[in-house]
């Protein structure tokens, strides 16, 4: 069982929860924003294992969050992936674009949150060995 730290940025408290407690059942210790710049704010503070960036957040969206977080030397290297809506695909190039090491459809994420957030933190371990 792993204690990796995971910052959640998503503003719908519903998808929220689900996802935490999805995460938290896994072992992961979850940390969970309401906007963008409370997650950029808390990224910053926290150096997480990897992020959760909702794409459409009060504030900043999750486009300006990651255009910070990657930007920034501190929070640079900290995997980051988008969750965004089936109807957003272009949205999905962009964010890749941007930095993002991955993105996950909300409608999958009951089947492909814990896989595509352990092959996540398994390539960031990998990177810095």
């Amino acid at each position: 069982m792993t204690t990796a730290h995971i910052l959640l940025i998503e503003d719908s408290p519903s998808q929220a929860l689900q996802f935490r407690l999805m995460l938290e059942r896994a072992g992961y210790r979850v940390q969970v924003a309401a906007t963008g710049i409370e997650g950029w704010r808390a990224a910053s503070v926290m150096k997480p294992r990897m992020i959760l960036l909702d794409i459409d957040l009060p504030g900043l969206d999750g486009f300006q969050v990651l255009n910070r977080l990657k930007r920034d030397r501190a929070t640079k290297h900290i995997p980051v992936v988008m969750l965004t809506h089936r109807d957003h695909i272009n949205s999905v190039q962009r964010a890749l674009n941007l930095g993002a090491d991955d993105y996950l459809f909300k409608d999958d994420a009951a089947a492909e949150l814990l896989p595509v957030v352990e092959q996540a933190l398994a390539l960031a371990q990998q990177a810095h060995l």
